[in-house]
């Protein structure tokens, strides 16, 4: 603190503190923390829980020339139900590692990859040691393993840019450190093995495949991706005379290397979507004849598994589709022409032909995609313009788009608009994570926790995984929580699995008026409102409002498509989030 370290306590305390600065500038429920501190609660947890808060909250506002100034003093909440610890963004490493992990993707996506590289590097140069390495908290350790897979996640994003940038040499020694220290994660392999190949060592490239061929079988029964095997497969056809270490983005590479295999792991948690998957094969298959390009559009609130479904039936296609798997996350305001750019890349274009503008990238692009039956994924799209420029234009192959907003701009497209889940496939997808047997044990319990996520597979999602790290726990202990307005939110989060995150996105994507007027429809005591109501609420005429907060389905027209446009309806989890956000404004952290 300013020039000074300050105890941070005993163990109960610097677990308490070190969730607060994993939560920083949210809630967390009393409840999360108490789950968090001990396996077996004892009856006094949340008094100890309240004693530690007001020792931490005296330790924050200690006074004199080591206090930091005021605009930078760190500010412990208490809200009924939970605690708060509100802090400069820049004075938590966490937090500016996020911050700079999401720039350099910034800068990679608009084509500046060097600058990316060494943003992504100063990022991860903020990790001194593992996570709360001194916190012997179980909950703390779960939320510090889910930084730890972010840090990994930098860490390839960063290797992979440099390996495209012809640092081949440079990163071969740590990728043999990072790859026998995570001997389960493909991707660093996969990179190693691109580096030695590209280094002119292929009998080494060739080696690491193996010993990784071995520690998958041998210690996870699975084989290798077909990634990996593919890659294995094209070193070994490589001639070694010719092909030991092109430069990057040169096509001297095997042809194998230019066969896109971009999709995402397929979701095992897909759940009563058997018709609108048959739908979506049946059209996308279509006649060999058909001389159009086949595009799908699936919209839907947030949460209610869009991405799921699209990655799903990407990978039933893939035998039909032998010429390459695309896929993109656009989400917020990612610029096509950089998205094309890694497109080119990952079809073989070499840096020094990529052309400079949109135009021609995406003439380019649909040259390079007019001989392949490949899939393309476009994952949360934010409007038609982002899209156009990236969809294909020869038959052949396929498309399908995520969005929150119905596309209808685009042309000749199939629009497949996602519904929520019935109360007896959220049970089943419950089931499916929690054990059957344990929902048979307390029987109607099962329905009403279904009820508070509103059809919503997210929420199962994130309800089951906290079910089932807490085997401990009765099914009627965790309906406290999701009945508790203040803690409900929290129940639904475990992981990246957050409904809170996900209702979170589509708010980020308002102008400041509409976020307004929806943070003050949190304030209503009830689901509808009217055009007239949301008027009185904004200070104004709030109809185009409104339908701003439609369009990321945060609320929606009554009725439905027979509706007359009079009356709206806000769903309860939105509804909580508009509150915890109207809360966190007067407390001076949101605009």
């Amino acid at each position: 603190m300013g020039q000074r370290v300050l105890p941070a306590g005993g163990p109960l305390q610097r677990g308490l503190l070190a969730m607060l600065l994993l939560n920083s500038n949210n809630f967390v429920s009393a409840d999360r923390i108490i789950s968090a501190l001990w396996e077996k609660p004892p009856e006094t947890a949340l008094g100890q829980v309240q004693t530690r808060i007001w020792r931490l909250r005296q330790l924050l506002h200690v006074t004199g020339e080591t206090a930091l100034p005021p605009t930078a003093q760190p500010q412990l909440i208490t809200r009924a139900g939970g605690y708060g610890l509100i802090v400069d963004p820049e004075a938590v490493d966490l937090l500016v590692f996020e911050r700079r992990v999401k720039h350099g993707g910034a800068l990679l996506a608009a084509g500046r990859s060097r600058e990316a590289v060494k943003e992504l590097r100063e990022a991860l140069a903020l990790f001194r040691g593992p996570v709360f390495a001194n916190v012997n908290a179980p909950g703390v350790g779960i939320e510090a393993e889910a930084v730890e897979e972010r840090r990994l996640a930098a860490i390839e994003q960063r290797i992979e840019i440099e390996l495209n940038l012809g640092m081949h040499v440079q990163v071969v020694a740590e990728l043999r450190e990072l790859a026998a220290a995570h001997p389960y994660r493909e991707r660093l392999r996969l990179h190693l093995m691109q580096a030695l190949h590209r280094s002119g060592r292929r009998a080494e490239a060739v080696a690491a495949y193996r010993d990784g061929h071995r520690t998958m079988v041998d210690g996870a029964g699975l084989e290798p991706s077909r990634e990996l095997k593919e890659l294995h497969r094209a070193i070994l056809l490589s001639d070694a005379a010719t092909d030991p270490a092109p430069p990057a983005g040169e096509q001297s590479r095997a042809p194998w290397l230019h066969v896109p295999r971009e999709l995402p792991r397929d979701s095992f948690h897909l759940v009563g979507r058997c018709p609108e998957t048959n739908e979506l094969l049946n059209y996308l298959r279509g006649p060999d004849d058909s001389q159009l390009p086949r595009v799908v559009a699936i919209s839907g609130v947030p949460g209610v598994g869009k991405t799921a479904l699209a990655v799903r039936v990407a990978h039933m296609l893939a035998d039909d589709v032998p010429d390459g798997q695309l896929f993109t996350w656009v989400g917020g305001k990612a610029d096509p022409k950089a998205i094309l750019l890694r497109f080119l890349r990952s079809l073989g274009v070499p840096e020094r032909e990529m052309p400079d503008t949109l135009e021609e990238r995406s003439a380019l692009y649909r040259a390079r995609m007019a001989d392949r039956r490949a899939i393309l994924v476009i994952d949360d799209a934010e409007s038609e313009a982002q899209v156009r420029p990236l969809l294909p234009a020869a038959p052949g192959g396929a498309t399908l788009i995520t969005s929150r907003r119905r596309l209808t701009a685009l042309d000749g497209v199939r629009h497949l608009d996602l519904a929520t889940l019935d109360r007896a496939d959220q049970i089943r997808l419950l089931a499916e994570t929690v054990g059957r047997d344990r929902l048979d044990a307390e029987p109607g319990l099962p329905a009403r926790i279904v009820g508070w996520c509103e059809g919503l597979p997210l929420a199962v999602r994130a309800v089951g995984a906290r079910l089932s790290a807490r085997p401990h726990w009765s099914l009627a202990r965790f309906m406290a929580a999701l009945e508790d307005e203040t803690r409900r939110l929290d129940a639904m989060s475990f992981g990246d699995l957050d409904v809170r995150a996900a209702i979170g996105s589509s708010y980020i994507r308002l102008g400041p008026p509409a976020r307004q007027l929806f943070r003050r429809l949190g304030s209503l005591d009830r689901a509808e409102f009217s055009v007239h109501e949301a008027g009185e609420l904004a200070g104004g005429f709030a109809e185009e409002l409104v339908e701003e907060l439609v369009d990321v389905r945060l609320v929606y027209p009554v009725g439905g498509s027979r509706s007359d446009g009079s009356r709206y309806r806000i769903d309860g989890l939105c509804r909580l989030f508009a509150r915890e956000r109207a809360t966190l404004e007067s407390a001076g952290t949101e605009s």
